[in-house]
C-alpha cells in the first residue's frame, strides 16, 4: 500500500484505542445486547473441528489453530498503537452502534 508520506509495507494493523482481553469483551457485548455473553477457551481438537466442520481445509484449519496459539502466547501484544494504525471507535460503540442494531433485527 502506497499513501503519501507513508513508505510501502506488507501490512498494517489496525488496532482499537485500548487492549481488550476476550472476558472485557464479553462484559461489554453484554452490557451493549443486554443478554448474557461469555468467553469460553475452546481446546484446540474442538477448534479444529468447528473449522473443519464449516468448510475450510485441514490447512487452513491448522493455521487457525496456529493463529490461536499465537495470540495466546502474546504476538499480538508487540504491536504498539500509532496515528497510522489506530481507529478511534472503540469496541464499545461499534458494539453499540454496529452490532446491536444487528442483533436486535434477527
Amino acid at each position: 500500500m502506497h499513501r503519501k508520506g507513508m513508505e510501502k509495507q506488507d501490512n498494517l494493523a489496525v488496532l482499537g484505542p485500548e487492549d481488550l482481553s476476550c472476558e472485557d469483551m464479553a462484559k461489554l457485548l453484554t452490557e451493549a445486547l443486554g443478554t448474557p455473553i461469555r468467553f469460553e477457551q475452546m481446546a484446540l481438537d474442538s477448534y479444529k473441528h468447528l473449522f473443519l466442520g464449516v468448510g475450510y481445509t485441514e490447512a487452513m484449519s491448522e493455521r487457525m489453530m496456529d493463529m490461536d496459539i499465537a495470540g495466546a502466547d502474546g504476538i499480538f501484544n508487540a504491536l504498539h498503537r500509532t496515528p497510522e494504525n489506530t481507529s478511534p471507535t472503540s469496541f464499545c460503540h461499534w458494539a453499540e452502534t454496529v452490532l446491536k442494531p444487528a442483533f436486535d433485527a434477527i
